[in-house]
């Protein structure tokens, strides 16, 4: 019979020790060949902390503490597919068609979590409250960074899940909270001021650069992309079917649709006076006039141009992306159909709507509020003061 257990995973037995723990999901109890001493309780105590400890880092060998037990007979390299790095690796090689630019993401975000959680341990010892404390107790820089090392980091928990049939720990482990800003468009007066401002004091492809931007709403990332054989001249349209990302590498455009975007008169313009710079490199519409070539991502015509001429001008700063917010809310304003305002961006209806939704509600100019009480004041009987002031004798 037994002497008694600690809730340290020791037993103390008749003649012996016996200690117990977890292990690939396991409850395990070995006896040890000593006598139920003071002394060897705390032996085995540190044993199992030891043991445990190992579990926990992916670095457990059932035969370097028990080589006599059947359980060290089993085979280790099938533990190798259990470990946190392998299925890392899993998820990566699921992503292969992913954008060069989104895998690297991934990479240095699992390197992150490696670092953290341990590239061999055993994913299935990682608890719920282990992360919940990594993700919450890490100094993100910001809350971009934080939901967006979650996605891969979610990515491998699933497949393991799904793969070894576990709870996974990361369910109910939520994104970081922001605040979401609104669009910041540029009024007409600033968008032109701007625009004069870039034309006296740069290159024309510059101007030429930042009026198509203004007239199309296309996203930065997606005029440095485009190329003359996207430009219909017969139909007055650009088509819009890849972007460069920030480290210069094209990828599909967001949401992976194709667009044909209607092209005014003034981007039209802007093309027509681009060709002398670009048409016969037979390449990308814009390039960099500092270096003749395509420019390698968004950034350097936002350095180098638009915010010294914000600064210039005394226009709050804003990021040349503003461009694409006020091409939209400036189509709002006119009264043009939200429809064709989202296929124009690349918009979902209810993108569009939500995003923009303040300047929707103001283009009618009150004429919905007026619809809403007209179509209430059916409802509203029209009483009398007599009637009004009778009680009700119901």
């Amino acid at each position: 019979m037994g002497r008694g257990r600690k809730g340290n995973g020791v037993e103390l037995r008749d003649n012996s020790v016996r200690v117990s723990f977890t292990w690939r999901g396991e409850r395990c109890r070995e006896t040890l060949d000593l006598a139920p001493t003071p002394g060897h309780a705390k032996y085995a105590a540190r044993l199992v902390d030891e043991i445990r400890r190992r579990v926990g880092a992916g670095t457990f060998r059932y035969a370097d503490f028990f080589p006599a037990s059947p359980r060290a007979e089993r085979p280790e390299p099938a533990a190798e597919k259990r470990t946190f790095g392998h299925y890392c690796q899993l998820f990566l090689d699921a992503k292969g068609r992913s954008a060069e630019a989104t895998k690297s993401q991934y990479r240095n975000a699992l390197a992150f979590w490696k670092g953290k959680i341990g590239a061999d341990r055993h994913i299935d010892t990682v608890t719920h409250a282990e992360l919940a404390a990594l993700v919450g107790s890490e100094p993100w820089s910001s809350w971009k960074l934080c939901n967006n090392y979650l996605i891969p980091l979610r990515g491998t928990f699933k497949l393991a899940a799904r793969a070894l049939k576990l709870d996974n720990p990361l369910q109910g482990i939520e994104n970081m909270r922001r605040v979401k800003k609104l669009p910041d468009p540029l009024s007409p007066d600033e968008s032109e001021a701007i625009l004069a401002d870039l034309k006296d004091h740069y290159p024309e492809p510059v101007w030429n650069y930042f009026i198509f931007a203004f007239q199309t709403g296309m996203r930065p990332e997606e005029i440095i992309a485009l190329r003359w054989e996207d430009i219909d001249w017969r139909r007055k349209t650009a088509r819009v079917e890849r972007a460069r990302t920030f480290r210069g590498t094209v990828k599909e455009v967001k949401n992976h649709e194709e667009r044909d975007v209607d092209l005014a008169p003034r981007a039209l313009a802007a093309l027509e006076r681009q060709k002398a710079h670009t048409l016969l490199k037979k390449a990308e519409v814009f390039h960099n006039p500092a270096t003749r070539k395509p420019w390698h991502d968004e950034r350097s015509q936002r350095e180098q141009y638009w915010n010294p001429a914000l600064l210039r001008l005394g226009i709050r700063r804003r990021r040349a992306y503003a461009t694409r917010h006020t091409y939209a809310t400036r189509l709002i304003m006119a009264g043009i159909k939200p429809a064709y305002i989202a296929r124009q961006m690349g918009h979902t209806m209810q993108v569009l709507y939500t995003t923009y939704a303040r300047w929707i509600d103001e283009a009618d100019k009150g004429a919905e509020a007026a619809k809403l009480g007209a179509a209430l004041s059916e409802f509203v009987p029209n009483l009398s003061p007599e009637m009004g002031s009778k009680k009700s004798t119901a």
